[in-house]
């Protein structure tokens, strides 16, 4: 294109042309307002305004005449008609158009409405009988004599307004003459300008068609040089142009091609009846399947009868009556190899990353199951009174497991980040209370080593901050927990400031431990990597903290550093985005009643033994509880109350968790309430589709009484004492509900299982009802201690679609069951 050239010329003839015919336009409509107002200056209104005002006069000396006159009662309907005559003439000068100036001068006005008080004391006279009229005649002559001069008056008055009223249009009819004058040399002006612009783009035209004939020689040398083959076909299918890339890539040379049908050339035997098909449905219709389509991935045909794919664009080109197409072929098999190659590589890390999650959920289930066990009873014997010996192994047992599920979490930690499966957003938090919190719960630990650790912060008086608190407080707590277990008789110290850009927040945790070597600081955040792997290292851990932390940070946007000399200690520097926010609004203490750390809850829970038993735990406590057996209840009970918590079930019928959450949050209920999911959901997709929907967190079930009292007293601001560890058997039940309440469950818990044998009694395929209801009594078999019931109830739950039920472990499960069941059933 040239430079310059066509799109501000074009632009400004445009605005041009569009002036001038604004501006003739504008001079037809002044001219027509010429032409009316010449018209409106020979026949003046004023004119008949003044003859209406001197006839007004006449019709008053008429009128005067016949009072004159009269002096009988046959004069008296002359006088009356003379009377009525005069009326109508001033009532039209005080409604008529035609006299609004009049009107609205404020002389006239007084004039007008004196003349008609006159006359409305005249009326009187004149209806009246014909004695009383002929005994009025001399005040009529009266009145009238006094009238004769306001009419005059008038008259006179007209007159003027008729001098100003020729005045005015005069005036008028110079303006629109003048505006006139300068819009028609304003339009002779855009004429010229007009003409100049379009001598100018003539002469643009034409070095516009020189350049054009340059393009097009630099177009088809650059077709020529071009790597894609390029071919031009005409609407009957054949070859017009023929790239030199095209020759490489088919083997045609271009004498061979010109003038071939290309669908025998290049398009293989398959796909050629297709290809006819489509041009025959284009020429007819105009729809194209492949023209305009974008890069298309098809199959051609070299001249050796091998095919290959290849990467097709084609654009449909058409001058007057002459349709071309135009088709961009690249030969990809390189790509489409190095494709397949990448893909089987995928497919294998896949394969591994399958068998590294299969090998991870095995060990959490075959792990995490025995260690609750175990640490459950060790809260079991340490409630029977041990001796001050078995004390000190009961105490070494709880380090032992303690530390063996620590590590156990370190390593789906690990898995859990590599997935991006980390759930927390971004929320609002005070940092300084979080750290402060955070030190003071590590002060026992640094104590018992003789290590002095402190805590410095300069957070510019703004120590509320929006970021993802958990994954902060992890950090730090890896962070300040190595260098406790690295030092010895030595100082820990944790800075936390805020840079000038009032953005970014800096962490140092620095220690005066035994330090790191320069050769290991670039393998310290590796995963499984502990710098002593001797027999006789002095720290026990998997070498996963530092992974964690590193993971954390980058997930978070943030950095991660390390310094350290070997003998002198370590410094860890975290640079976070954490921008100051404002505190959102604390509920008022009015607003959140309790005493003694209680807290109003509400439980949506579908089991029946589950919800008593739950809420009987946390009324034990010292808790207001209202437990419903459904979410549908549950939306009704946050209409109905307030409550500082709420635990829901997620699968409960008719209305779930999810569902009753969505109800309450549209209808603004329990607003500045958190909601926990209570469920037995544990996978990890699981718990992201549940606080996706909304909830404050998931609590996976059983949950222990440590659990619930941590979670009201973060949420809820109540249960200020920690709680013992929960037993979930049947002695327990007993003393949660008392002996009455606790049978009357139990021998509905036997009927329900009894009912659901029943049902998979010669049962082909499982139904949604008994998938659900196995759920739900499966909750109560766990609750009661019952193991195998429960794996056997969740086993039916989660049997593939359309083969038999598990039927046989479930009988059996139960048969040992009812034996354990049935003493506390007779009591």
């Amino acid at each position: 294109m040239l430079r310059g050239f066509p799109t501000v010329p074009r632009w400004v003839l445009a605005l041009v042309l569009a002036i001038a015919a604004a501006l003739a336009a504008q001079s037809v409509r002044l001219g027509h307002q010429v032409l009316q107002q010449l018209g409106g200056l020979s026949t003046a209104a004023t004119d008949n305004m003044q003859w209406n005002l001197s006839q007004a006069e006449v019709e008053h000396l008429k009128l005067e005449a016949a009072v004159l006159t009269a002096g009988a009662p046959g004069d008296l309907p002359r006088l009356r008609r003379q009377f009525d005559i005069y009326y109508s003439r001033i009532a039209t000068f005080r409604e008529s158009p035609l006299f609004e100036d009049l009107r609205q001068s404020p002389a006239g006005a007084a004039l007008l409405q004196q003349m008609q008080d006159r006359l409305d004391r005249m009326a009187a006279v004149v209806d009246s009988g014909s004695g009383p009229l002929l005994d009025s005649l001399p005040e009529l002559a009266a009145e009238l004599a006094q009238n004769s001069g306001d009419v005059r008056e008038l008259a006179l008055f007209g007159v003027v307004l008729q001098v100003e009223d020729s005045k005015d249009k005069r005036l008028k009819l110079f303006t629109i003459l003048t505006r006139l004058g300068w819009v028609v040399l304003a339009l002779v002006l855009a004429l010229a300008l007009a003409a100049l612009l379009l001598g100018r783009l003539y002469r643009k035209g034409r070095r516009l068609a020189v350049e054009r004939s340059r393009s097009a020689a630099r177009m088809e040398a650059m077709i020529a040089s071009s790597l894609d083959a390029i071919l031009v076909v005409g609407a009957d299918g054949r070859i017009l142009a023929f790239n030199g890339a095209a020759e490489t890539v088919f083997g045609y040379s271009s004498t061979e091609a010109m003038g071939q049908q290309m669908v025998n050339l290049i398009v293989p035997d398959h796909l050629q009846e297709a290809h006819q098909a489509g041009m025959k449905r284009f020429l007819q219709t105009g729809e194209a399947q492949v023209a305009g389509k974008g890069r298309l991935q098809l199959e051609a045909r070299r001249k050796s009868g091998e095919l290959f794919p290849v990467e097709l664009s084609v654009s449909v080109s058409q001058s007057g009556n002459e349709l071309v197409f135009v088709g961009f072929l690249r030969d990809i098999s390189e790509r489409i190899a190095a494709e397949e190659e990448l893909r089987r590589a995928r497919d294998d890390a896949l394969a591994g990353e399958r068998a590294k999650q299969n090998l991870l959920t095995v060990m959490s289930h075959e792990m995490r199951t025995p260690l609750t066990g175990v640490l459950g009873a060790i809260d079991l014997i340490e409630g029977t009174g041990p001796t001050p010996e078995q004390r000190r192994y009961l105490q070494a047992m709880r380090v032992s497991g303690g530390l063996l599920l620590q590590h156990v979490n370190d390593v789906l930690e690990l898995s859990r980040l590599e997935a991006g499966a980390d759930t927390e957003k971004r929320r609002i938090f005070d940092l300084e209370e979080l750290v402060s919190g955070l030190i003071e719960s590590q002060q026992a630990s640094a104590k018992g080593r003789g290590i002095d650790l402190s805590l410095h912060c300069s957070l510019g008086g703004e120590p509320v901050v929006a970021g993802r608190p958990r994954a902060v407080q992890q950090v730090l707590l890896n962070l300040i927990g190595n260098a406790l277990k690295f030092t010895s008789d030595g100082a820990v110290s944790v800075d936390v400031m805020r840079l000038p850009d009032g953005e970014t927040v800096e962490f140092h945790v620095a220690d005066t431990g035994q330090g790191i070597a320069p050769g290991d600081l670039d393998r310290i955040f590796e995963d499984f990597i502990t710098l002593d792997s001797s027999y006789g290292r002095g720290s026990e851990g998997t070498g996963l903290g530092l992974a964690i932390s590193k993971r954390l940070v980058q997930a978070m946007g943030g950095t991660i550093a390390c310094e350290s000399e070997l003998g002198e200690g370590s410094l860890f520097t975290i640079s976070l985005a954490l921008p100051a926010a404002k505190a959102p609004p604390r509920q008022a203490a009015r607003d959140r009643p309790r005493q003694n750390g209680a807290c109003r809850l509400l439980i949506a829970e579908d089991n029946d033994i589950n919800r008593e038993l739950l809420a009987t735990m946390l009324r034990q406590e010292g808790h207001q509880v209202t437990a419903v057996p459904g979410g549908a209840e549950a939306v009704q009970a946050a209409e109905e109350g307030r409550f500082d918590l709420i635990l829901m079930d997620i699968s409960m019928p008719q209305v779930d968790g999810i569902e009753a959450l969505r109800r309450i949050r549209a209808q603004q209920l329990a607003e500045g309430t958190d909601i926990v999911a209570l469920t037995a959901h544990a996978a990890a997709e699981d718990h992201a589709r549940i606080l996706d929907a909304g909830f404050a967190e998931v609590l996976t079930k059983p949950a222990n009484k440590a659990e619930l009292a941590d979670v009201i007293a973060r949420r809820a601001g109540g249960g200020v004492k920690v709680l013992p560890g929960t037993q979930s058997d049947i002695h327990q039940f007993f003393e949660a509900l008392g002996q009455d309440r606790a049978r009357s469950f139990l021998a509905s818990f036997c009927e329900e299982v009894n009912q659901l044998q029943d049902g998979l009694h010669g049962c082909a395929a499982l139904d949604d009802g008994q998938r659900k209801e196995a759920h739900r009594l499966a909750g109560s078999a766990a609750v009661l201690g019952l193991s195998d019931l429960r794996a056997a109830m969740l086993a039916i739950e989660t049997a593939e679609d359309g083969g038999a039920p598990p039927v046989a472990p479930f009988q059996q499960a139960w048969t040992s069951a009812a034996l354990v069941l049935a003493p506390y059933l007779h009591v």
